[in-house]
Protein backbone atom coordinates (compact mmCIF):
# COMPACT_ATOMS: atom_id res chain seq x y z
CA UNK A 1 0.00 0.00 0.00
CA UNK A 2 2.06 2.56 -1.21
CA UNK A 3 -0.52 5.58 -1.62
CA UNK A 4 -3.36 5.83 0.82
CA UNK A 5 -6.13 8.28 0.95
CA UNK A 6 -8.11 9.65 3.73
CA UNK A 7 -11.43 11.10 4.02
CA UNK A 8 -11.88 13.45 6.65
CA UNK A 9 -14.52 15.48 7.34
CA UNK A 10 -14.06 17.79 10.62
CA UNK A 11 -15.87 15.43 13.06
CA UNK A 12 -14.64 14.14 16.57
CA UNK A 13 -14.35 10.37 14.51
CA UNK A 14 -11.12 11.89 12.18
CA UNK A 15 -8.73 11.07 14.54
CA UNK A 16 -9.75 6.83 14.02
CA UNK A 17 -8.89 7.35 10.07
CA UNK A 18 -5.61 8.65 11.14
CA UNK A 19 -5.07 6.32 13.71
CA UNK A 20 -5.30 3.54 11.47
CA UNK A 21 -3.67 5.40 8.27
CA UNK A 22 -0.69 5.61 10.66
CA UNK A 23 -0.11 2.25 11.30
CA UNK A 24 -0.46 1.56 7.33
CA UNK A 25 2.05 3.98 6.40
CA UNK A 26 4.51 3.19 9.00
CA UNK A 27 4.71 -0.70 7.83
CA UNK A 28 4.82 0.58 3.84
CA UNK A 29 6.40 3.72 4.37
CA UNK A 30 3.95 4.58 1.57
CA UNK A 31 2.64 8.35 1.15
CA UNK A 32 -0.38 9.72 2.88
CA UNK A 33 -2.91 12.61 1.19
CA UNK A 34 -5.61 13.79 3.50
CA UNK A 35 -8.83 14.87 2.20
CA UNK A 36 -10.53 17.31 4.32
CA UNK A 37 -14.15 17.68 3.26
CA UNK A 38 -15.83 20.64 4.03
CA UNK A 39 -20.00 21.68 4.47
CA UNK A 40 -22.33 23.35 6.22
CA UNK A 41 -26.17 24.10 5.99
CA UNK A 42 -25.54 28.03 5.64
CA UNK A 43 -25.07 27.72 2.06
CA UNK A 44 -28.56 26.07 1.67
CA UNK A 45 -29.90 29.35 3.65
CA UNK A 46 -27.76 31.30 1.08
CA UNK A 47 -29.71 30.29 -1.78
CA UNK A 48 -32.81 31.44 -0.92
CA UNK A 49 -32.03 34.26 1.94
CA UNK A 50 -28.56 35.65 -0.34
CA UNK A 51 -25.81 36.45 2.37
CA UNK A 52 -24.11 39.75 1.37
CA UNK A 53 -20.96 38.09 3.37
CA UNK A 54 -21.34 34.19 2.31
CA UNK A 55 -18.31 33.73 0.43
CA UNK A 56 -16.22 35.52 3.82
CA UNK A 57 -18.02 32.52 5.80
CA UNK A 58 -17.50 30.27 3.31
CA UNK A 59 -13.93 30.77 3.75
CA UNK A 60 -13.44 30.74 7.39
CA UNK A 61 -15.17 27.39 7.66
CA UNK A 62 -12.46 26.00 5.34
CA UNK A 63 -9.75 27.76 7.30
CA UNK A 64 -11.08 26.25 10.48
CA UNK A 65 -10.88 22.95 8.63
CA UNK A 66 -7.40 23.40 7.57
CA UNK A 67 -6.52 24.15 11.11
CA UNK A 68 -8.05 21.30 12.19
CA UNK A 69 -6.60 18.92 9.39
CA UNK A 70 -3.08 20.70 11.06
CA UNK A 71 -3.99 19.82 14.87
CA UNK A 72 -4.71 16.15 14.09
CA UNK A 73 -1.94 15.60 11.57
CA UNK A 74 0.49 16.68 14.54
CA UNK A 75 -0.99 15.16 16.89
CA UNK A 76 0.79 11.64 14.93
CA UNK A 77 3.47 13.34 13.74
CA UNK A 78 2.80 12.89 10.15
CA UNK A 79 3.77 14.34 6.74
CA UNK A 80 1.04 14.14 3.90
CA UNK A 81 0.07 15.81 1.17
CA UNK A 82 -3.40 17.66 1.35
CA UNK A 83 -6.59 19.17 -0.32
CA UNK A 84 -10.01 20.43 0.53
CA UNK A 85 -13.20 19.78 -0.85
CA UNK A 86 -16.69 21.88 -0.50
CA UNK A 87 -19.84 20.39 -0.43
CA UNK A 88 -22.21 17.53 0.89
CA UNK A 89 -21.84 15.23 -2.16
CA UNK A 90 -18.02 14.46 -1.44
CA UNK A 91 -18.15 11.06 -2.91
CA UNK A 92 -16.67 12.82 -6.29
CA UNK A 93 -13.57 14.57 -5.11
CA UNK A 94 -13.26 11.59 -3.06
CA UNK A 95 -12.73 9.14 -6.03
CA UNK A 96 -10.93 12.06 -8.64
CA UNK A 97 -8.50 12.54 -5.90
CA UNK A 98 -7.46 8.84 -5.52
CA UNK A 99 -7.91 8.30 -8.89
CA UNK A 100 -5.44 11.10 -9.51
CA UNK A 101 -2.95 10.17 -6.98
CA UNK A 102 -3.35 6.34 -7.53
CA UNK A 103 -4.51 5.43 -4.37
CA UNK A 104 -4.29 1.76 -3.44
CA UNK A 105 -6.54 2.14 -0.14
CA UNK A 106 -9.12 4.67 0.76
CA UNK A 107 -9.47 4.65 4.69
CA UNK A 108 -12.64 6.75 5.67
CA UNK A 109 -14.78 6.78 9.20
CA UNK A 110 -19.17 5.04 8.18
CA UNK A 111 -20.82 7.79 8.24
CA UNK A 112 -24.01 7.46 6.13
CA UNK A 113 -26.71 5.44 8.27
CA UNK A 114 -30.40 6.11 6.20
CA UNK A 115 -33.42 4.29 7.01
CA UNK A 116 -34.44 1.14 4.68
CA UNK A 117 -36.84 3.63 2.46
CA UNK A 118 -34.40 6.66 2.34
CA UNK A 119 -32.01 4.21 0.73
CA UNK A 120 -34.74 4.42 -2.24
CA UNK A 121 -35.09 7.74 -2.83
CA UNK A 122 -31.34 8.55 -1.94
CA UNK A 123 -28.36 6.69 -2.02
CA UNK A 124 -25.63 7.50 1.00
CA UNK A 125 -22.09 9.09 -0.12
CA UNK A 126 -20.75 5.84 1.82
CA UNK A 127 -22.62 3.46 -0.65
CA UNK A 128 -21.45 5.75 -3.53
CA UNK A 129 -18.02 5.53 -2.50
CA UNK A 130 -17.97 1.78 -2.77
CA UNK A 131 -19.48 1.66 -6.05
CA UNK A 132 -17.49 4.12 -7.72
CA UNK A 133 -13.75 3.91 -5.99
CA UNK A 134 -11.38 1.76 -8.26
CA UNK A 135 -9.39 0.89 -5.09
CA UNK A 136 -10.35 -0.83 -1.75
CA UNK A 137 -12.16 1.29 0.60
CA UNK A 138 -12.14 1.38 4.36
CA UNK A 139 -15.02 1.99 6.34
CA UNK A 140 -13.69 2.11 9.93
CA UNK A 141 -16.68 2.06 12.72
CA UNK A 142 -16.42 4.78 14.76
CA UNK A 143 -16.92 2.68 18.37
CA UNK A 144 -13.22 2.57 18.10
CA UNK A 145 -12.30 -0.37 18.82
CA UNK A 146 -8.82 -2.28 17.64
CA UNK A 147 -8.52 -4.15 15.09
CA UNK A 148 -7.41 -7.61 16.68
CA UNK A 149 -7.69 -10.18 13.54
CA UNK A 150 -9.09 -9.58 9.88
CA UNK A 151 -11.42 -11.73 7.90
CA UNK A 152 -11.85 -12.54 4.33
CA UNK A 153 -15.18 -13.64 2.78
CA UNK A 154 -15.18 -15.02 -0.42
CA UNK A 155 -17.73 -16.63 -2.54
CA UNK A 156 -17.77 -20.27 -3.12
CA UNK A 157 -20.75 -20.77 -5.03
CA UNK A 158 -20.20 -17.90 -8.21
CA UNK A 159 -18.20 -20.65 -10.91
CA UNK A 160 -17.14 -17.66 -13.02
CA UNK A 161 -13.37 -16.68 -13.85
CA UNK A 162 -14.52 -13.13 -12.94
CA UNK A 163 -15.88 -13.65 -9.12
CA UNK A 164 -13.14 -16.04 -8.50
CA UNK A 165 -10.55 -13.77 -9.55
CA UNK A 166 -12.18 -11.11 -7.43
CA UNK A 167 -12.09 -13.52 -4.67
CA UNK A 168 -8.36 -13.91 -4.65
CA UNK A 169 -7.85 -10.40 -4.41
CA UNK A 170 -9.60 -10.01 -1.55
CA UNK A 171 -7.52 -12.77 -0.03
CA UNK A 172 -4.82 -11.58 -1.02
CA UNK A 173 -5.50 -7.83 0.42
CA UNK A 174 -6.41 -9.46 3.28
CA UNK A 175 -3.17 -10.64 3.73
CA UNK A 176 -1.53 -7.53 3.50
CA UNK A 177 -3.85 -5.82 5.90
CA UNK A 178 -3.01 -8.53 8.31
CA UNK A 179 0.92 -8.33 8.34
CA UNK A 180 0.55 -4.44 8.15
CA UNK A 181 -1.42 -4.86 11.49
CA UNK A 182 0.06 -7.85 12.83
CA UNK A 183 -2.89 -9.70 13.45
CA UNK A 184 -4.28 -13.04 12.37
CA UNK A 185 -6.26 -13.81 9.32
CA UNK A 186 -9.36 -15.64 9.06
CA UNK A 187 -11.08 -16.89 5.76
CA UNK A 188 -14.65 -17.59 5.62
CA UNK A 189 -17.40 -18.43 3.27
CA UNK A 190 -21.25 -18.54 3.69
CA UNK A 191 -23.44 -20.84 1.91
CA UNK A 192 -27.34 -20.51 1.67
CA UNK A 193 -29.07 -22.42 4.54
CA UNK A 194 -31.25 -25.13 2.03
CA UNK A 195 -33.52 -26.40 5.07
CA UNK A 196 -34.79 -22.61 5.45
CA UNK A 197 -35.16 -23.00 1.56
CA UNK A 198 -39.00 -22.88 0.41
CA UNK A 199 -38.55 -24.64 -2.29
CA UNK A 200 -37.84 -28.38 -1.19
CA UNK A 201 -37.09 -30.52 -4.00
CA UNK A 202 -35.73 -30.79 -7.06
CA UNK A 203 -35.31 -32.90 -9.82
CA UNK A 204 -31.96 -33.88 -11.16
CA UNK A 205 -31.01 -35.36 -14.57
CA UNK A 206 -30.18 -38.21 -15.50
CA UNK A 207 -32.88 -39.95 -13.93
CA UNK A 208 -36.14 -38.24 -14.18
CA UNK A 209 -38.82 -38.51 -12.09
CA UNK A 210 -36.19 -38.84 -8.98
CA UNK A 211 -36.71 -36.20 -6.57
CA UNK A 212 -33.40 -35.10 -3.53
CA UNK A 213 -34.45 -33.04 -0.73
CA UNK A 214 -32.19 -30.03 -0.52
CA UNK A 215 -31.27 -30.78 2.91
CA UNK A 216 -29.42 -34.51 1.50
CA UNK A 217 -27.31 -31.70 0.10
CA UNK A 218 -26.71 -29.70 2.95
CA UNK A 219 -23.30 -31.31 4.01
CA UNK A 220 -21.93 -31.93 0.85
CA UNK A 221 -22.30 -28.22 0.16
CA UNK A 222 -20.39 -27.13 3.23
CA UNK A 223 -17.43 -29.87 2.08
CA UNK A 224 -17.09 -28.59 -1.12
CA UNK A 225 -17.00 -25.13 -0.01
CA UNK A 226 -14.55 -26.18 2.82
CA UNK A 227 -12.37 -27.59 -0.40
CA UNK A 228 -12.66 -24.43 -2.76
CA UNK A 229 -11.39 -22.55 0.87
CA UNK A 230 -8.46 -25.12 1.44
CA UNK A 231 -7.60 -24.77 -2.65
CA UNK A 232 -7.81 -20.88 -2.93
CA UNK A 233 -5.42 -20.95 0.19
CA UNK A 234 -3.13 -23.28 -1.43
CA UNK A 235 -2.85 -21.33 -4.94
CA UNK A 236 -1.89 -18.45 -3.07
CA UNK A 237 0.06 -19.85 -0.65
CA UNK A 238 -1.43 -17.47 2.41
CA UNK A 239 -2.27 -19.21 5.88
CA UNK A 240 -5.41 -19.09 7.76
CA UNK A 241 -7.86 -20.29 9.70
CA UNK A 242 -10.90 -21.39 7.42
CA UNK A 243 -15.11 -21.58 8.61
CA UNK A 244 -18.16 -22.08 6.15
CA UNK A 245 -21.28 -20.81 8.09
CA UNK A 246 -24.91 -21.54 6.67
CA UNK A 247 -27.45 -18.57 6.27
CA UNK A 248 -27.99 -15.62 4.83
CA UNK A 249 -24.47 -13.92 3.83
CA UNK A 250 -25.39 -10.61 5.05
CA UNK A 251 -26.88 -11.45 8.46
CA UNK A 252 -24.04 -14.44 9.17
CA UNK A 253 -21.31 -12.12 8.41
CA UNK A 254 -22.67 -9.39 10.62
CA UNK A 255 -23.60 -11.80 13.29
CA UNK A 256 -19.78 -13.36 12.98
CA UNK A 257 -17.71 -10.40 12.74
CA UNK A 258 -17.57 -9.17 16.27
CA UNK A 259 -16.15 -5.75 17.16
CA UNK A 260 -12.35 -5.43 16.84
CA UNK A 261 -12.23 -7.50 13.82
CA UNK A 262 -12.03 -6.25 10.07
CA UNK A 263 -13.91 -7.68 7.47
CA UNK A 264 -12.65 -7.73 4.04
CA UNK A 265 -15.09 -8.36 1.44
CA UNK A 266 -15.32 -8.43 -2.68
CA UNK A 267 -17.94 -5.77 -4.20
CA UNK A 268 -19.00 -5.93 -8.22
CA UNK A 269 -21.71 -3.38 -7.69
CA UNK A 270 -24.78 -3.47 -8.93
CA UNK A 271 -25.92 -0.16 -10.51
CA UNK A 272 -28.88 1.73 -11.53
CA UNK A 273 -32.59 0.94 -11.01
CA UNK A 274 -30.89 -2.67 -10.23
CA UNK A 275 -28.39 -0.83 -7.48
CA UNK A 276 -31.18 0.77 -6.29
CA UNK A 277 -33.33 -2.08 -5.28
CA UNK A 278 -31.02 -4.87 -4.96
CA UNK A 279 -27.83 -3.26 -3.80
CA UNK A 280 -24.89 -5.62 -3.24
CA UNK A 281 -23.29 -8.02 -1.15
CA UNK A 282 -20.82 -5.65 0.28
CA UNK A 283 -23.64 -2.86 0.96
CA UNK A 284 -26.32 -5.22 2.55
CA UNK A 285 -23.45 -6.04 4.85
CA UNK A 286 -22.66 -2.28 6.04
CA UNK A 287 -26.26 -1.88 6.98
CA UNK A 288 -25.80 -4.60 9.48
CA UNK A 289 -22.27 -4.95 10.58
CA UNK A 290 -20.65 -3.24 13.44
CA UNK A 291 -17.38 -3.92 12.41
CA UNK A 292 -14.51 -1.94 10.92
CA UNK A 293 -15.05 -3.21 6.67
CA UNK A 294 -12.53 -3.37 3.25
CA UNK A 295 -14.18 -3.66 0.12
CA UNK A 296 -12.53 -4.69 -2.95
CA UNK A 297 -13.28 -4.09 -5.97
Amino acid sequence: MDNILVVLDGSDNDNLAMQQAVKLIAQSQGKLHILMTVYDQIEEMHKYIGFDNFKDIKQALLDDAETQLRLLADRHSMHFSSSMAWGKRWNRSAVDTANKMKADLIIKVAGDKHSRIAQMFQTPEDWNLLRDASCPVWLINADGQRINKVIAAISTLDESAEHWALGKRVILRAQGLSAALAVPMQLVSVIPDFRAMALATAYVPPMPGQAILWHDNADQARVDAQKKLDLALDELKVEADTYVFVGSVEKELSDRVESGALLVIGSAANRGLKGKFIGNTAEKVLHYLTADMVVVH
